[in-house]
């Protein structure tokens, strides 16, 4: 039902506008200096999308189909009026502009590509058929095609806005009783002053720009957008009964005026009403990073703290058992050997997890120290599979490394890079419901060295990919248990960075494994070196 309706809607609202739009025509009885069915096309396709494109058609052909000047030349100037809205469409849409208006972009968009440029289309098409058909003189034409221009460069300028208005998205201050008579008195002015200046040769029109640009200062969008009809459909109705500042122009002189005016008119109130929304949303934003980042500062003191505080306790609790477990205070009793061996190793993994808070927490209150020295990655990751590979024979794991033959020199902290490999490594060894089977790279580039561990695992979907280095954030799974808090790719990363590096999720197939890629910079020194060995 909703597919039938919209469509529906947008043929009558195109037709209605158009018979009353109609009465103010200067060329031929169908050109008029504002179209508001384009706007209503044009924002029926950003909302509704393309296939709504027969719907204006239709209700095009229906208007001109009456006005001649054959069925034929009815159906192309219909054609024309369906292409510009789908072309000024296309080229917002391609620009990724956003109905609300609240950006300056999005001002610039509707104004330059929407109406100006894309408008262009219609006003060819249609002043093209008219003289082909003989129902204006050659001559004519270009001030034919200016009026034809102007009517639906102002239908997009004027029109649009104003609906896009009427969005529930659009930001704008709350709606009250007070505001709303405050808005309408506003609007009342506008029109009131407008008539007066047109109605005169006093060229003072430009008098009404300062309410304008209250109204959008005031109400955004939703102020904006009416007052600019006003002033603008103030201004059409004068250049249509040629008084004031029309009162002696030709029709090109009267087009050229009033196009002048009310691109300008669209451009202050579109423009300034962006301007103060994104004026507002970066404020927004700067206070809530400003919040953001007090909490984070806080809740890593309050780890820095706590991890400080357990870590004493648990050290003693870890010396204890470890006196029980080896019988330094006497022989335990048999049955106490596998309760002590457990009771060590969760001691052991609490142990781990506070280390971990504590290094999180001093990554973000404190920088780590730079220790730096010149290594090869080869070696690292040779002894970091060392290291693992007691696990991978308990797991039966296939560990495969594969190493250039010529050093891949890099500047870091062996330690704490042996550190991030162990943990890719065992995540690897983890997060997999078979045999686990692990591929190590190891390459070089122009300027990086790049270490590449690929594993065949569970995966990690697309949304996830960044957020597994976000600090406490674990991947969901049913079918693995795996202990910890989550901090390990997070302190990975960081420690990274640190040395100019990166840690990404390179690639991942949901159930067939993943792809983590460590990038360091390769060392200068040691390419100087081997340079200047190498030059005879």
């Amino acid at each position: 039902m909703r597919k039938l309706l919209q469509p529906t809607v947008v043929a009558l609202a195109y037709w209605l506008t158009a018979l009353v739009s109609l009465q103010l025509a200067l060329v031929h009885g169908q050109v008029t200096p504002i179209w508001p069915p384009t706007g209503i096309a044009l924002v029926a396709l950003l909302i509704f999308g393309r296939r709504v494109w027969p719907a204006i058609f239709l209700g095009a052909l229906a208007v001109n189909l009456p006005l001649g000047p054959s069925p034929v030349g009815a159906a192309f100037i219909a054609a024309g009026n369906t292409l510009a809205p789908l072309t000024a469409a296309a080229l917002l849409e391609r620009g990724g502009f956003r109905g609300e208006l609240d950006r300056l972009r999005d001002a610039a968009y509707i104004i330059v590509f929407g109406a100006l440029v894309a408008m262009t289309v219609s006003a060819t098409v249609g002043a093209s058929v008219l003289v082909l058909s003989g129902a204006v003189p050659t001559a004519s034409f270009l001030s034919t095609w200016l009026v034809w221009w102007t009517g639906d460069a102002m239908g997009v300028l004027l029109v649009a806005p104003l609906l896009f208005s009427l969005l529930p998205t659009v930001r704008s201050p709350a709606v009250t009783l007070r505001r709303a008579f405050e808005l309408g008195g506003l609007l009342i002015v506008v029109g009131v002053l407008t008539f007066v200046l047109f109605e005169n040769r006093l060229r003072l029109e430009y008098l009404v720009f300062p309410l304008i640009m209250f109204a959008a200062w005031r109400f955004r969008l939703r102020g904006a957008a009416p007052a600019a009809l006003i002033a603008s459909g103030i201004a059409i109705w004068a250049a249509v009964r040629g008084v004031g500042p029309f009162g002696t122009e030709t029709l090109i002189q009267k087009m050229i005026t009033l196009q002048v005016f009310n691109v300008c008119v669209a451009v202050t109130s579109l423009v300034l009403a962006a301007f103060v929304v994104a004026r507002e949303r970066g404020d927004e934003m700067t206070r809530r990073y400003v919040a953001a980042d007090a909490a984070s500062q806080t809740k890593s003191a309050f780890l820095n703290n706590a991890a400080h505080e357990l870590l004493t306790p648990l050290t003693v609790l870890a010396g204890y058992l470890s006196l029980l477990a080896d019988g330094s205070v006497g022989s335990p009793p048999e049955a106490w050997k596998a309760p002590l061996g457990i009771l060590m190793a969760k001691t052991r993994e609490l142990e781990r997890i506070v280390r971990d808070l504590l290094t999180a927490s001093r990554l973000e209150i404190i920088p780590p120290p730079l220790a730096r020295e010149v290594l090869d990655m080869r070696e690292v990751v040779d002894r970091a599979v060392e290291r693992a590979r007691p696990r991978a024979d308990l797991l039966d794991a296939e560990v495969v490394v594969d190493l250039p033959g010529d050093p891949v020199p890099a500047e870091a902290d062996p330690e704490k890079l042996g550190r991030v490999l162990d943990d890719i490594i065992n995540n690897g060894l983890t997060y997999t419901t078979r045999p686990p089977k692990l591929r190590i790279r190891v390459s070089a580039d122009s300027s990086r060295a790049i270490v590449r561990v690929e594993d065949n695992g569970v995966g990690i979907s697309e949304s996830e990919r960044e957020r597994v280095f976000d600090r406490l954030y674990r991947v969901g799974d049913s079918e693995i248990v795996v202990p910890g808090i989550g901090l390990g790719l997070y302190i990975s990363r960081e420690l990274v960075e640190t040395y100019g590096g990166s840690l990404v999720v390179e690639s991942s197939t949901l159930g067939r494994g993943s792809v983590f890629a460590l990038t360091l910079p390769l060392s200068q020194t040691v390419l100087a070196a081997e340079l200047k060995e190498a030059t005879p």
